[in-house]
């Protein structure tokens, strides 16, 4: 495994890991090195270790779990160039292409099973292990569709939904039942009542249903029946509609 290394190392960065694909170095991939006596030194002291390989520099690396019934549904019908692939320990199939900036690591975002490795990331590298290696000398650049299917445009913002203006019945019994509620408050619950309150109030100020002097002295007045001093009213009032308009103003 050494001489492996050493020479898997004259072209990509290697580092030593477990048989559970853990790095053994402290910093995983990034203590990665293409000097013979690091690596030497690594093997000596982890002498049965598989190499690991950091991925997104030299290459990017479609990931196919082909243990799953979903991944193997996927790889038949994808229609993936031909490329450098490498068998891995479990059957899977590591597929590497042309470095990508937008090829990171993930997870099942392209298809269930099927996981990405670019910057970031690292694969061991299961040639090295005696797996089978084919295409050797192919190294396609990633397909556009992989691209899309992994950056995906974001989703388009909601309309705005249209709330049809309150005929003054109903303006009058929205005001009703909002200085009732806070007017009604306990001892105790007054102060979040009438920030509730405000807050509706500061609704209707948006609706342009009442104006916004109005509405501070109507929550002033149904907080001071509750029992609520003038100046806590106010400030409570103030404070909701700083929240309600804040960057608007």
């Amino acid at each position: 495994m050494i001489d492996k290394a050493l020479k898997l190392a004259r072209q990509v960065p290697v580092f030593p890991c477990d048989n559970d694909k853990k790095p053994f170095t402290l910093h995983g991939f990034k203590d990665a090195s293409t000097d013979p006596d690091v690596i030497a030194r690594w093997w000596k002291r982890w002498p049965d270790a598989l190499i690991g390989v950091p991925t997104g520099l030299t290459f990017c690396v479609i990931d196919v779990d082909l243990q799953h019934p979903e991944a193997q549904q996927w790889y038949s019908r994808a229609n993936l160039p031909l490329t450098r692939t490498h068998v891995t320990r479990s059957g899977g199939r590591h597929l590497l292409f042309q470095p990508n900036d937008k090829v990171g690591c993930s997870a099942g975002k392209i298809w269930p099973h099927v996981d990405t490795r670019g910057l970031g990331g690292y694969i061991i590298f299961w040639p090295a292990e005696g797996y089978e290696l084919l295409h050797r000398q192919v190294l396609a650049p990633v397909p556009d569709w992989i691209i899309e299917r992994l950056n995906p445009p974001p989703a388009p913002m909601p309309p705005p939904s249209k709330r049809l203006p309150m005929s003054s019945d109903q303006a009058q019994r929205k005001l009703d039942g909002i200085i009732r509620t806070i007017a009604r408050a306990n001892e105790g619950e007054r102060n979040h009542v009438t920030f509730w309150g405000a807050c509706r109030l500061a609704e209707m100020v948006a609706d342009s249903t009442i104006s916004r002097d109005d509405a501070i002295a109507i929550t002033i007045e149904a907080a001071s029946r509750a029992g609520l001093p003038h100046h806590e009213a106010r400030r409570t009032a103030q404070s909701a509609f700083q929240s309600r308009f804040r960057g608007r103003e």
